[in-house]
């Protein structure tokens, strides 16, 4: 009878010992998947505390505005700006376990090396397309202008998120410099813009609403990402998602950033980094989000047939070089284009 109690008194012994999560985490509404992040809840248990954003631009809004978190999520476009605004320290690669199996295309991509550091650790990465009903649209040729061909008035939806549209409105209009415009490219991507903006029925915040829209036959046709193609398709929705446009792949990539503003102890953070960075941990991105991960191990991980359904199959490096990559322009051309999408968004 003495075994139970020793048993116990071991139990919270060792729960005693346990860490205990401090981490603040500010992402993307969705991103507090567990199946991410095992090894952190097996040291620090049910942590992080989630705060979440639609977009990085409201993201950076917050933060500016003084909200606090330990590690946040942005994306490459995203870095340079955070960066200039003071809201990010350097990353600590040494500290990172998988640095070295990151894909190199990602981990040294130019605009996550500034001033000679790394501001960014990679983490999801993929391709941004046109997501359709197959039994209501007869597609040809793969192509993105089905978004802005009239037969489909009022049964189109797009995201609110303005890189993405920007660089979609870019492609249509056959800019080949769309970080670096010219003066005669404005009215180009302006025609786009309005040309998208008048087929769209709503333009979605979450994931979640464009599915919803798309199973129920009030859209046929959309702007969006590969989890919502895989999740339609595990509820027996007839959908695809082009992986072949003429125009090519948009194509991005998020990940960590340590906050200027960060309270818990490194090496939380780092331990938070590393969980999600583990191969394990990208097996359940990639099979269960249809997503990219910056870990060429958890790729190799992936049954060839998943990875083949989502695009993924060939080489990264070269998938990657191959789509309009989204990535930082300068801080004028941006306030630009977003006055001008903000214009078009709004009826005018």
């Amino acid at each position: 009878m003495l075994a139970l109690p020793a048993l116990l008194l071991a139990s919270l012994a060792a729960t005693a010992l346990a860490a205990t999560s401090t981490l603040r985490y500010f992402t993307w509404a969705g991103y507090d998947d567990p199946s991410f992040r095992k090894p952190y809840t097996d040291k620090y248990g049910e942590g992080p505390q989630f705060s979440f954003y639609a977009g990085t631009d409201e993201a950076f809004t917050k933060l500016q505005s003084g909200f606090t978190a330990d590690v946040a999520h942005p994306c490459i476009h995203d870095v340079k700006k955070w960066k200039e605004a003071g809201l990010l320290q350097p990353i600590d690669t040494s500290k990172v376990a998988a640095w070295n199996d990151i894909i190199p295309e990602l981990r040294e991509a130019d605009a996550l090396v500034l001033d000679g550091q790394h501001w960014l650790v990679p983490w999801e990465w993929g391709a941004s397309s046109v997501l359709y009903r197959t039994d209501k649209v007869k597609i040809g040729e793969q192509s993105f202008t089905i978004l802005t061909d009239p037969q489909y008035k009022g049964k189109v939806a797009i995201p609110d998120a303005f890189d993405e549209i920007y660089q979609l409105t870019a492609v249509l209009a056959g800019i080949k410099h769309p970080l670096d415009l010219q003066e005669s490219d404005y009215p180009l991507v302006e025609a786009q813009m309005k040309a998208l903006r008048s087929n769209v029925r709503f333009i979605w915040q979450d994931p979640a609403q464009l599915e919803q829209a798309m199973a129920s036959g009030e859209i046929e046709v959309a702007w969006g990402w590969p989890n919502s193609f895989k999740n339609l398709r595990k509820e027996g929705v007839p959908v695809d998602f082009m992986l072949q446009p003429k125009e090519g792949l948009v194509t991005w990539l998020c990940g960590f950033a340590h906050l200027k503003s960060a309270t818990a102890p490194v090496t939380e953070v780092y331990d938070f980094i590393n969980a999600l960075e583990d191969p394990e941990s990208g097996k359940n991105l990639v099979e269960n989000w249809g997503y990219g991960h910056a870990n060429k191990k958890a790729l190799a991980l992936v049954p060839k047939a998943d990875l083949e359904a989502i695009g993924l199959a060939g080489d990264p490096s070269e998938y990657l070089k191959k789509g309009n990559f989204l990535g930082p322009m300068s801080e004028k051309q941006r306030e630009r284009l977003q006055t001008m999408w903000d214009l078009v968004k709004a009826g005018n």
